[in-house]
């Protein structure tokens, strides 16, 4: 489970020496093409549950996803005492001490969303339609009743009184320093690896030593070299020899932030302008190996929750095409971009991960698939499938390098150009509903009689100046 704070702050304090480089292990070749979309079980059907998901799996991949990535699955403590809940947990009003990122047995279905052979038939679906699956892995704390307490004497940190350490959401510091719970963990991943697993979300990577990441990474790889490991953070070192992403927090947040100044985690870039919030995630991603992705979204199970947002989701209070144009930022710059639950019908729903399949308003915070119906809906779902398919197909997008432009941000708009050999394109979204007007700077000149790839709002001014009118976008081959 993540508090999205807590990651943030370190992205923005800290100050790294590290010197980017070429990572240790490249990256998987699928893994630079593809979009990866996050299913929580709970919203994603009236369900919840695994049978329901594998039905609509064929719309997953016709959105042009490649890899399904499911929030844990794995059984939930039933541990009554509210002491032990996370905050969030406890302000969702649902009651139950059912919360996916407070495990209790790593290697069990929780009988809420099905049986294990549901889960077989969710991923051999998934599979046979072409997509990789990935699991999220919650290895820095655990349920109270974790199966690890009775196995291992010293499976959890301790406190100078002997009491067991808490983290910061009121559960169980798992113990790395113990062998046999290291042990565990790894084969726990190999276990689900056998049964379907590509790959690893890790949460709150940074919150786990790094040398079990390697450890765990070293284990994995002779099984199956390709397996991908995602960090819920933003060390430098994590990318060296485990990590194939770290999370684009500041690119996540901010343009997200900036996108919709009611959202909650607005505090990080209130008063900030657009070329200040760019100016930090510039810091940041210098910082990490080139060869590394940052993972960049709109929405996740954290940032899409009451808790975060209120009733203020971006496709809530604003008109589709303000997403639309900053998941053109996100599908066209150099990372590894992700889907939520939704987003590529422009779903508003209020959902929470709180809400058990059992609870009766749990539907209400569901999907609304109805939208897939309705114009913002389908307007959002064929400019995705658009953009996923450039992310997948044209090499510019998936090997060029990026450099930056900085004249638009003082009207709004994010820019860019992505090159590969002699060919170059140039990426330009405004993030706001007025017009914007901006010379790009680096010898960037925009041929007015070359079609643009992709286009809405744009014009081209007679002295060569960028026109988008509101949430208006650009992308044109130089």
């Amino acid at each position: 489970m993540k508090v999205v704070e807590l990651v943030l702050m370190a992205a923005l304090v800290a100050a790294f020496s590290f010197a980017a480089h070429g990572a240790d292990r490249p990256l998987p070749e699928y893994l630079k093409r593809a979009t990866v979309y996050q299913m929580v079980l709970r919203n994603f059907t009236r369900e919840g549950t695994f049978k329901a998901a594998t039905d609509m799996l064929e719309h997953v991949r016709s959105a042009g996803v490649d890899v399904v990535y499911l929030i844990p699955f794995v059984e939930m403590d039933l541990d009554k005492d509210e002491a032990g809940w996370s905050p969030s947990q406890r302000r969702s009003g649902y009651k139950s001490p059912k919360n996916p990122y407070r495990v209790t047995d790593f290697n069990k279905v929780d009988p809420e969303y099905g049986t294990f052979e549901d889960w077989k038939a969710f991923s051999e679906k998934a599979h046979a339609l072409g997509m990789k699956v990935f699991l999220d892995l919650v290895y820095v704390h655990c349920g109270p009743n974790c199966v690890l307490k009775d196995m291992y004497p010293d499976a959890f940190q301790r406190n100078a009184d002997g009491t067991v350490k808490m983290t910061r959401w009121r559960f169980p510091y798992i113990n790395f320093e113990s062998k046999e719970t290291r042990k565990y963990l790894i084969d726990s991943m190999l276990f689900w690896m056998k049964n379907g697993a590509d790959g690893f979300r890790c949460d709150s990577g940074d919150m786990v030593p790094v040398e079990f990441w390697e450890e765990a990474a070293r284990a994995c790889r002779k099984v199956n070299p390709e397996l991908v490991l995602i960090n819920e953070g933003n060390q430098p070192r994590a990318l060296e020899k485990a990590f194939d992403a770290n999370y684009g927090w500041p690119w996540s947040v901010g343009i997200r932030g900036f996108l919709n100044p009611k959202v909650g985690v607005q505090k990080y870039v209130k008063g900030k302008t657009l070329r200040e919030i760019m100016d930090n995630m510039r810091r940041y991603e210098a910082r990490l190996p080139q060869n590394s992705l940052m993972f960049v979204m709109m929405d996740n199970h954290d940032l899409a929750s009451p808790k975060m947002d209120g009733p203020n989701r971006f496709d809530r209070i604003l008109p589709v095409e303000a997403g639309n144009a900053a998941f053109v930022l996100m599908f066209l710059r150099r990372g590894l971009p992700m889907l939520y639950n939704g987003n590529e019908i422009a779903d508003n729903a209020m959902t929470t991960f709180f809400a058990p399949v059992g609870d009766g308003r749990r539907a209400y915070r569901s999907v609304d698939w109805g939208r897939a119906l309705q114009p913002a809906g389908q307007k959002r779902l064929a400019l995705v499938r658009r953009l996923a398919k450039m992310h997948r197909d044209d090499p510019v997008f998936y090997d060029g390098t990026q450099e930056w432009l900085k004249a638009g941000e003082v009207v709004n708009v994010v820019s860019f150009v992505r090159r590969l050999g002699d060919r170059a394109v140039f990426v330009a979204a405004n993030l706001r509903p007025e017009r914007a007007a901006f010379m790009p700077e680096n010898g960037v000149k925009i041929d007015g009689a070359r079609k643009p790839l992709l286009a809405e709002n744009f014009t081209l001014e007679p002295d060569g100046k960028v026109c988008l009118g509101p949430y208006g976008f650009v992308v044109q081959e130089l």
